[in-house]
């Protein structure tokens, strides 16, 4: 008896606990979310057909719908990947094909056409996942706004053309190759035609990404596949360096196709059939063959990437939507431990070395002197243009990420790649916390030569360079405040003025103007102008040599 009372008020708590947690219905069936941060949270919703077997290196294909409830409450698997160590924590490695799932979260109380924010991550198309826990939109949900984030197929599974590959696309009239790029418009297909069964509005949709995923949000600007699935879209640290030619040589790079041969050889397979019958775990490529190039990464199909963001925004062929885009003060950290000697890097840009060392004279950190000069070309220099090139078009804004937890600001030159996301998102306080001391200043290149061997001789992803916060902190608090503010405004209505905080106006090169988030000043005018000025015009310049020779 004593054991069936158990049994009953056990099964009572279980349907109690069950009743608390949020449902929706979706095309494809029920799901059963859960209460997370304040928020509803629905985890690994399908929305593609796994990419498996003949699906592998296929676009992607209608998710399966399903009878009953789904369990909606636990991330599904990440994307198969490689394990780098301090980057990988919590990302269920080395993953499963079976990944296109996507992630809804939500307000606890909800309504009815609340705006959505679609996240794209970075990680150099390469690593990374949903389930990062940078990833947790504590602060966006808090602003009133609905949050998606999903996995897209990254590495070889996602960014792939072999001769065969393109003879097989091109016998069943479709795309080839960027398919995680494709993996990233399904998604969005997704939100436009089930986003409402959660409160959200269809028809204000944001799409917002960093690092690879801040250039993923440049492509899809200038892809006419993506038309039409998004209203607004934010860059957040988006490196403009040039794609690839996918059979052509573009800018001196290997085309595609012969990078993909190489590593069939290397696989030691003849034909597509091979391939597909390869088990996962040998098609996952190593860190070190990410940091040698032998990842050929996204190019130019034609069909899905169009063409380089930069000509293509000049040209005015970009989305008629409000546009943001912003740079971190050291988002070349993350070109660091591939960086060129600076006289090689100078004749490859063709520039003049006088005039390069007149215009970095001041910078003290001669460590990091050739991955400055890329960043100013790449990083802000790229921020600039594409913001500058929205004028006639739609409204552009742009900004500038230059705030460190207190402690650890002397330890660095500026404000790493990746730092500013857990202040967008609210999760600061779901990251490493900083160190009770204040780190010493003396000798940054020490520390940044030790995390660059790190990741060259171990494969390990040096805490060095992964995001640090306090959240203890009122200045970190009150930083994401700002910022998850201002991002929820423009997924609101395109402007991310706020009131309380300064003004932040439409960008243009001539009054270069940005919002500045760092500890005093919040707008910053004429960032590093000289420097980045000429680096623009080298930009500019090598993309219309390039745009010259494709006429003829």
């Amino acid at each position: 008896m004593k054991k069936l009372i158990a049994w009953l008020f056990s099964a009572i708590a279980l349907n109690v606990c069950a009743a608390d947690r949020p449902v929706a219905q979706i095309e494809a069936g029920r799901l059963q979310g859960a209460i997370e941060h304040n928020m509803q949270a629905f985890k690994n919703i399908p929305y593609a057909a796994p990419p498996v077997a003949e699906l592998r290196w296929r676009p992607p294909q209608p998710a399966l719908s399903w009878s009953g409830t789904r369990d909606a409450s636990q991330f599904g698997d990440s994307c198969p990947q490689p394990y780098v160590k301090n980057l990988s924590t919590g990302l269920s490695l080395p993953g499963n094909e079976d990944c296109l799932k996507l992630n809804v979260f939500a307000p606890k109380k909800t309504g009815k056409h609340l705006p959505v924010m679609v996240w794209i991550h970075g990680g150099g198309l390469f690593v990374d996942g949903s389930r990062d826990a940078q990833f947790t939109p504590i602060n966006l949900v808090k602003n009133g706004v609905i949050v998606v984030t999903f996995d897209y197929r990254l590495g070889t599974f996602g960014f792939f053309a072999t001769k065969e590959l393109i003879e097989e696309a091109k016998a069943k009239g479709e795309p080839v190759g960027n398919y995680g790029t494709m993996d990233q418009i399904a998604a969005l297909k997704w939100v436009k035609n089930n986003i409402a069964a959660f409160g959200g509005d269809p028809n204000n949709v944001t799409i917002f990404g960093e690092s690879a995923g801040g250039r993923s949000v440049t492509w899809l600007m200038v892809s006419d596949a993506a038309k039409g699935l998004f209203h607004r879209a934010i860059a957040e640290s988006a490196q403009q360096s040039p794609l690839r030619g996918m059979t052509e040589k573009r800018l001196g790079m290997t085309p595609e196709v012969e990078i993909d041969a190489k590593y069939m050889n290397a696989l030691g397979v003849k034909n597509l059939k091979e391939l597909r019958n390869l088990p996962t775990k040998q098609l996952v490529l190593t860190p070190a063959i990410f940091e040698e190039g032998e990842f050929g990464g996204p190019f130019i199909d034609g069909q899905i990437l169009q063409g380089d963001p930069v000509p293509l925004f000049a040209a005015g062929k970009q989305a008629k939507v409000p546009f943001m885009i912003g740079t971190n003060s050291w988002d070349s950290s993350f070109l660091v431990p591939g960086q060129p000697p600076v006289d090689k890097l100078v004749k490859m840009f063709r520039e003049n070395p006088k005039i390069i060392d007149t215009l970095y004279a001041q910078d003290n950190d001669k460590c990091i002197l050739s991955s400055d000069i890329m960043g100013d070309m790449f990083y802000r220099g790229s921020t600039k243009s594409l913001a500058d090139s929205m004028r006639g078009v739609a409204p552009g804004y742009a900004y500038y990420f230059d705030y460190l937890t207190k402690n650890i600001r002397p330890a660095y030159p500026g404000v790493p790649h990746t730092f500013e996301i857990s202040f967008v998102f609210g999760s600061y306080g779901l990251m490493p916390q900083a160190p009770k001391q204040v780190e010493s200043g003396a000798d940054q290149c020490g520390r940044i030569a030790k995390a660059t061997a790190e990741l060259k001789e171990k494969g390990v992803w040096s805490k060095y360079w992964y995001p640090i916060t306090d959240k203890n902190s009122p200045e970190d608090k009150a930083m994401s405040e700002k910022m998850s503010a201002s991002w929820a405004a423009f997924a609101k209505s395109g402007n991310p003025n706020v009131n309380g905080q300064a003004n932040w106006p439409i960008y243009s090169l001539n009054d270069d103007v940005m919002r500045n988030f760092s500890y005093d000043k919040e707008t910053v005018t004429g960032l590093l102008k000289e420097r980045v000025a000429y680096q623009i015009l080298h930009m500019r310049e090598m993309y219309a040599e390039e745009e010259i020779k494709a006429k003829f």
